[in-house]
């Protein structure tokens, strides 16, 4: 008996290890440290939908990616998910890729290949956060007035959100301490500037607190931000609030975070990290309120000071007033259908290698970031093969 049982033991075991052999993957993902290029096996992947369950990857060892047997109707994302790492992920309505390979960095220094100076390895990103705008302009109070009524009818758990007001309340500077509210109602015409009487993001990323720097600050040009008021983040792909904007006709914007201002070009950024982290942790900031990597005028009051190992003074730099040009604090991404789908055109001039962007969800966020991305390798890649 117990011979025949062996017997029966071992047949099924071969079976069942033959059947995993005999898994073929529609897709597989690599991910690897965009830095080390070292393999990444720990992560979470995971296959998702619009207001779906996510379903997650099994992952081959021996071969070392991710996989996914088969994939169910309305399933078109893949994301990566990690505690070390930003999150990244790619989507297409229409089919996913066989292979996918997703380059993931230090959250605090994303970076992606078709960005120039002077963003190139200085910026994160800010998922607690999205710009909204109507598509044909309102005026201020018109346009404030819609986009709150717009929340209230739709009962969405989001609210308009000033970073700079934010964090000029936990800095305590003397800037507008008269403005009670993030968006308050203005009297200002549509061709006057907005004076330092208020401070608002504009949409060319900087604030009204320094009315002489060289930027249009007029009322057309403040920022409406939004937050969930949970303080969650919105999804970086499928989001069911970012979708509802869309079909209410608003131009739907992701943020970026600068951490590059007028002094520091050449900034490893390890001390500006450090000490934004302490920062923020005494002051208890709420990220979804402020841009938690704000470079703004924290380091003002006291230019700190560092030994090195070599026992020289280091002073950690900030953007004083009137010194510098204003470099934008944050950059906004518009999720446009047009803007994306054009992003590529060619890759070369005498041989030209049109590679489009196929046209992305309603509901997308900061993954139209992965997505140029991922087409800009695409279409680097083409134009190797070509030459």
């Amino acid at each position: 008996m117990g011979k025949h049982f062996s017997i029966f033991y071992f047949i099924l075991l071969s079976t069942c290890i033959s059947a995993q052999e005999m898994v073929t993957p529609v897709i597989k993902i690599y991910l690897e440290d965009a830095k080390t290029k070292q393999n990444i096996s720990d992560s979470k992947v995971t296959l998702e939908g619009f207001e779906l369950p996510s379903i997650r990857a099994n992952y081959d060892k021996k071969k070392k990616y991710y996989y996914f047997t088969k994939i169910p109707s309305g399933y078109n994302t893949i994301m990566a998910y990690h505690k070390k790492y930003n999150e990244k992920g790619f989507q297409n309505n229409n089919q996913l890729p066989k292979e996918l390979k997703l380059q993931l960095y230090n959250s605090l220094n994303v970076c992606y290949d078709f960005e120039t100076e002077p963003f190139k390895n200085s910026y994160i990103e800010d998922p607690y956060k999205i710009s909204i705008s109507t598509v044909n302009y309102l005026g201020y109070n018109s346009s404030k007035d819609f986009i709150n009524q717009t929340i209230k009818d739709l009962k969405l758990e989001i609210e308009l959100v000033n970073p700079y007001w934010e964090m000029n309340k936990i800095e305590g500077n003397p800037f507008s301490t008269s403005q009670n509210e993030s968006y308050p109602k203005i009297n200002i015409k549509e061709n006057q500037e907005v004076k330092g009487d208020f401070i608002f993001p504009l949409v060319g990323g900087v604030s009204t607190i320094f009315p002489d720097r060289v930027y249009s600050n007029k009322p057309k040009d403040i920022c409406f931000i939004l937050r969930k008021i949970d303080g969650s983040k919105f999804k970086r792909f499928n989001d069911p609030i970012i979708k509802k904007l869309k079909q209410q006709k608003f131009e739907v914007y992701s943020i970026i975070l600068n951490k590059k201002n007028g002094t520091e070009f050449k900034t490893d950024f390890k001390i500006r990290d450090r000490q934004n982290k302490k920062f923020n942790l005494k002051n208890k900031a709420d990220s979804s309120k402020v841009f938690f990597y704000d470079y703004g005028l924290r380091n003002k009051r006291k230019p700190l000071r560092l030994f090195n190992f070599f026992k020289k003074d280091y002073y950690l730099p900030f953007d004083e007033p009137n010194k510098y040009p204003q470099l934008p604090t944050f950059v906004l991404i518009s999720n446009g259908k047009d803007e994306t789908y054009n992003l590529f055109p060619e890759t070369g001039k005498e041989n030209p290698v049109i590679h489009k962007i196929p046209i992305p969800d309603d509901a997308l966020g900061l993954g139209i970031l992965d997505l140029y991305d991922y087409y800009s390798q695409l279409s680097t890649d083409i134009k190797g093969s070509a030459n």
